[in-house]
């Protein structure tokens, strides 16, 4: 899903006034003047930041600049939402322009609804089904420790994993959105509470790609139509392939310590080095091949053969099977989610 955006719409207007932030050198001359932001008011409260910029040299401005989320703007929520960048900013467009008493012009509404203005930055967000929230916490845990991208190790702030947190061009971030929700300046509008969103997102790993206009225009993406719907989570995978960690991750004491009984012997048995496979039937052997890799284990790969950083080391899309969770039917019946993302598959 798209998570956030920063664009110039087209439209051609009178400033609107909003105050300014202004820069002065040491000598006290200006170097520049900046209009403040302005909020605008979206569904269940939630806001969108805009201002005026640009000029036609008569006294108008051109363009309007806007910075925000869309998803919870038209929705009053993020916890999925739609692949869909044009269409959700078209909604956002008519809306600003309804709010501000502003009529386009028919060349100026057809520029946005085909996406053909400036994009300079935008999130994407995936939302990844794991078997419980504790286990989200816990891959975020190990991640922190056994993963890597060209970026360096992650860091990590309030449970959220970064990678390039201060990058000019791209960055991820992974953290545990059902405790996000929780936060107090994050809950859910009250009329959202109980509808069946917090159940769903409780056991989510939410995976986050940043990409801003450096990275952007290498990636020949400079305007809204150039990042289609069909192309967002291929671009995502892209990124999220970048991230190298190690597939077998040794439990601590304290792990192995909560690992059922019947998994103690086998994952002892595995870390010595011996074939499982030859040990115990093909459908306990499958059975604990599964509940070993919600710990980060995988008893298909030899422990003993794990010696170079080439066979040691996977792609993150790869350790999470890269299939983002689904989209419930129910969000739709319930008019959760804004109404292009219906034909897509996948949550944010």
């Amino acid at each position: 899903m798209i998570d956030w955006s920063l664009v110039k719409f087209p439209l051609l207007h009178s400033p609107i006034a909003s105050g300014a932030v202004q820069s002065f050198n040491a000598d006290g001359e200006l170097e520049w003047t900046s209009p403040k932001r302005i909020q605008a008011v979206g569904s269940y409260d939630k806001k969108i930041s805009y201002k005026s910029v640009g000029g036609n040299g008569q006294g108008l401005a051109t363009h309007l600049w806007v910075n925000g989320n869309p998803s919870k703007f038209l929705q009053g929520h993020n916890v999925l939402g739609s692949d869909d960048l044009r269409s959700m900013l078209y909604d956002v467009y008519i809306i600003l322009v309804n709010q501000l008493g502003i009529k386009p012009t028919p060349l100026e509404l057809k520029q946005v609804k085909e996406g053909d203005y400036e994009l300079t930055m935008v999130d994407i967000n995936y939302s990844y089904s794991l078997p419980s929230r504790s286990d989200v916490l816990a891959f975020i845990r190990r991640l922190e420790y056994n993963s890597v991208t060209r970026h360096g190790r992650p860091t990590t702030k309030g449970g959220t994993i970064y990678f390039g947190k201060n990058s000019e061009r791209w960055a991820l971030k992974m953290y545990c959105k059902a405790e996000e929700i929780q936060k107090k300046d994050r809950q859910l509008p009250e009329p959202l509470k109980g509808l069946g969103l917090e159940e769903w997102v409780d056991n989510k790993l939410r995976i986050e790609l940043r990409l801003l206009s450096k990275q952007l225009k290498d990636l020949d993406i400079k305007r809204v139509k150039d990042l289609p719907p069909q192309k967002v989570i291929e671009l995502f995978n892209q990124y999220v392939r970048k991230i190298e960690m190690t597939e077998q991750i040794k439990l601590n004491s304290n792990e192995l310590l909560g690992l059922p009984n019947k998994l103690k012997s086998t994952y002892t048995l595995w870390s010595e080095g011996h074939d499982l496979r030859s040990m115990m039937s093909p459908a306990t052997y499958k059975r604990h091949r599964k509940e070993l890799k919600t710990f980060g284990i995988n008893i298909d790969i030899c422990a003993e053969k794990r010696s170079s950083r080439q066979s040691n080391v996977v792609t993150l899309i790869r350790v999470i099977e890269a299939q983002p969770a689904e989209i419930p039917n129910w969000v739709y019946e319930q008019k959760l989610i804004h109404h292009s993302a219906k034909n897509f598959k996948h949550a944010g």
